[in-house]
């Protein structure tokens, strides 16, 4: 496994963990700061999903409140499962499940925020190979591969990763929020992630940028992360004369 390399240049004032595991070897391939914690955003909404659908046979409202958390990112589908689930308590339950190291719920003082879950990249990879090995996974997967371009609040979907993917952003409003909260939340910046499952890889990029960074410049910055993550991981697989 790589965990330092050239190629991929991370811009000044960034904070950006990635990580890349190979669901066929089942190694991991690439990683950078992959244990930081971030505000984790719509990321946690797989999370959210896969805690709900677990042996449970949905249909009617509660499958549409999935797909639409999932497709759509639709934070009034999140809320209610949020809540239904009792809250921290799904991300107390998913740690167990999934054998997460980092994740953690959000501030005590702000139990609802489910935005605020800390995750780190390598949580988020492990949260995707827990996915492919339970049947509930099955039915998350397949909606995040039929992605809609646009959320539900009408932010652009179309960057970093392609694939069965789940995109988070969070602090893009005009007034950022600057409540007291752990310091790697990073309250008060932009955060934007790019995750899924890709060519048969668990993969995450978690990026937090300078207060006041627009949508469109956050998501070029991390496009081009995510694309390079993508060429080196292929190099350390050894799928090219120089990686081999």
């Amino acid at each position: 496994m790589r965990t330092g390399f050239s190629g991929v240049e991370v811009p000044p004032g960034v904070r950006a963990s990635w990580a890349v595991f190979d669901l066929a070897s089942g190694r991991a391939v690439v990683e950078r700061r992959a244990g930081e914690v971030f505000r984790a955003a719509s990321v946690v909404k797989v999370l959210l999903a896969l805690d709900f659908l677990r042996g449970r046979a949905v249909r009617g409202r509660d499958l549409e409140l999935v797909e639409a958390m999932l497709r759509v990112s639709d934070d009034a589908a999140a809320s209610e499962l949020w809540d239904r689930g009792g809250q921290g308590e799904i991300v107390e339950r998913m740690v167990r499940r999934a054998g997460l190291r980092e994740t953690m719920p959000p501030p005590a003082d702000m139990p609802g925020w489910w935005g605020y879950v800390g995750m780190s990249a390598g949580d988020v990879v492990r949260v995707y190979r827990y996915a492919v090995g339970v049947p509930e996974g099955r039915l998350v997967l397949g909606q995040l591969r039929r992605m809609a371009d646009r959320g539900a609040d009408g932010f652009d979907q179309v960057f970093g990763l392609a694939g069965a993917v789940k995109q988070g952003w969070s602090g893009f409003e005009d007034v950022p929020d600057r409540r007291p909260a752990p310091a790697e939340l990073g309250l008060g910046r932009p955060a934007l992630h790019t995750t899924g499952v890709v060519d048969g890889k668990a993969v995450a990029v978690l990026t937090l940028h300078p207060e006041g960074t627009s949508a469109e410049r956050a998501a070029a910055c991390v496009t081009a992360l995510a694309e390079g993550v993508m060429r080196v991981t292929e190099v350390a697989m050894g799928s090219s004369v120089e990686g081999q």
